[in-house]
């Protein structure tokens, strides 16, 4: 629908519209209205409130990967105060006993500042998940960071096994990417691809990027390679499931991953097919990116959202 898809433009747009970011956190009448639809997608605005929806989500079956939103850090204090904060995010895991991973984006620990500074304090959180006994995701983010996030990626996987990276479908490159990583240790998280991108560094939504995104995960799953395959597609979840069923071999390497708040029920039924799951759980004040880019990918929840947010009794553990 072409309405539809000018909105899901708009919002990544916006996504990537830092003064925007800014304005909303600095105005607090419009941050509580907003913060009440994004609740619905994340753990809450604190670590205590994210380890009790994690709780919430162990007890279903379901393991999570903690994120302390955040992006684009370009004052190196307070890259430090968020490399910080993931080390208690770690701390948490383990005194909670949380069936968790951890998962972060290295602009917000310092890539944009310096790719060094970022590699140094991936590092120190890379060590300490590590000996912990956690995994640790680092996502992907915009096109103009793909090659550093990757570089950074295979300079830690040198040195650790505990550090998966994510990998965008819609990325024409992703193919060549892929190969190149499947050489490493580490989980591969697989995901369509939520960011604005240039037409030809990317391909649109629709069946190309469906059959794209199909293949990858099928060449993943023949790999034997640890993997999460994050898509809330029902058509491609069922069509992975019966090449998995066909090829009659273990999938233990594979793991299906969701965010929280959009079908709860799909990732249910992956569970119930006995397969590993996961939600993706961010917490933080920094929710503007994440909240665009979840309702982007199905504009009709934009209706839920205007509900949401005139609602003044939503709580956080409505859509645990």
């Amino acid at each position: 629908m072409p309405a539809e898809n000018e909105v899901a433009a708009a919002l990544r747009q916006l996504a990537l519209n830092e003064r925007a970011k800014a304005y909303l956190l600095e105005h607090e009448p419009l941050y509580q209205a907003l913060l009440r639809t994004a609740r619905r997608f994340i753990g809450g605005e604190t670590l205590g409130e994210c380890r009790n929806v994690a709780r919430q989500l162990n007890a279903h079956g379901h393991a999570v990967t903690i994120d302390f939103m955040g992006e684009s850090t370009r004052d190196a204090a307070m890259a430090a105060a968020a490399t910080k904060e993931f080390l208690e995010v770690i701390d948490v895991i383990v005194n909670q006993n949380l069936d968790s991973s951890v998962s972060y984006d290295l602009s917000h620990i310092g890539m944009v500042i310096d790719p060094e500074l970022g590699y140094e304090n991936a590092c120190t959180l890379a060590e300490a998940a590590r000996a912990a006994g956690i995994e640790m995701m680092i996502s992907m983010e915009g096109t103009d960071r793909t090659a550093t996030i990757l570089d950074i990626h295979r300079r830690l996987a040198e040195q650790f096994d505990n550090v998966g990276i994510t990998l965008q479908a819609f990325l024409y490159r992703t193919p060549v990417d892929m190969d190149s990583v499947l050489r490493r240790s580490g989980k591969i998280r697989l995901c369509k691809g939520a960011y604005e991108a240039p037409q030809h560094l990317a391909m649109s939504r629709g069946p190309q990027l469906d059959s794209t995104y199909i293949q990858l995960t099928k060449k993943l799953i023949e790999s034997g390679h640890s993997c999460s395959i994050a898509t809330q597609d029902q058509t491609i979840l069922t069509q992975v499931n019966d090449f998995i069923r066909a090829g009659g071999s273990g999938h233990g390497h594979v793991e299906f991953e969701m965010v929280r708040g959009v079908t709860p029920e799909l990732l249910d039924e992956m569970r119930a097919a006995g397969y590993q799951t996961r939600v993706y759980l961010p917490y933080g004040r920094e929710w503007h990116l994440y909240l665009c880019n979840r309702l982007a990918e199905y504009p009709p929840n934009v209706y839920q959202a205007i509900v949401d947010a005139s609602s003044s009794n939503y709580s956080i553990s409505r859509q645990a």
